[in-house]
């Protein structure tokens, strides 16, 4: 099963040269804004990817998804597994994803330090793909002049050891390194300038 990573689009998505694949995993950050205007742009641009299997963890800019109004996206969503905590299955593989992070309650998704520690004891046990708009502290996480990773991310996900962490949110630290049984995959489509683009990290399951 090959995976086909992107994240931190910001309505840039088509600036990006997207790879065919089985997966096609957006890690969060797709809006700017977060209106509804950006979020049914960028969801009607993913459900026409020819990828079979799509899924969206919203990030700390997708505040119309945080609102919950899927009623109003329920068109625009009928052909991508939205991941808010919760899990899907692909033939046979556990994707979980969260777009929680540890930035407070002034941006989407964000939790308090005294939320994020109990937020991510919910991942399940089982999961070979964990997806998280945060980083793991010390992984990957590193922007402009301080690190933005959660070490309560990475105690956990280094317990379950899965196959794979996917995240963004760190633009300045795209890539991927295997640290264990564990490929950590920041797929940050652009840096923090918002020049040249990213190639989406593709890998295989």
């Amino acid at each position: 099963m090959k995976l086909v990573c992107i994240a931190d689009t910001h309505t840039r998505e088509e600036r990006l040269q997207i790879p065919s694949g089985d997966v096609l995993i957006h890690a969060g950050d797709f809006s700017e804004a977060g209106t509804f205007r950006e979020t049914k742009a960028f969801l009607t641009w993913f459900a026409h990817q020819p990828h079979p299997y799509k899924i969206v963890v919203p990030g700390n800019h997708d505040f119309f998804l945080q609102n919950e109004n899927f009623e109003k996206l329920a068109s625009y969503l009928k052909d991508i597994h939205l991941l808010i905590n919760n899990s899907v299955i692909i033939e046979g593989q556990h994707f979980w994803g969260s777009p929680n992070t540890s930035l407070g309650k002034p941006w989407a998704f964000g939790l308090e330090p005294n939320e994020i520690e109990q937020h991510w004891k919910q991942i399940p046990r089982q999961a070979n793909v964990i997806i998280t708009h945060n980083p793991p502290y010390d992984i990957l996480d590193h922007t402009k002049d301080h690190r933005v990773g959660c070490p309560y991310l990475k105690k956990e996900v280094q317990d379950i050891q899965p196959k794979f962490h996917i995240f963004g949110h760190a633009h300045d630290n795209y890539g991927k390194i295997k640290l264990g049984e564990t490929t950590y995959i920041n797929a940050t489509s652009f840096d923090d300038k918002y020049t040249t683009p990213n190639a989406p990290m593709v890998v295989n399951l």
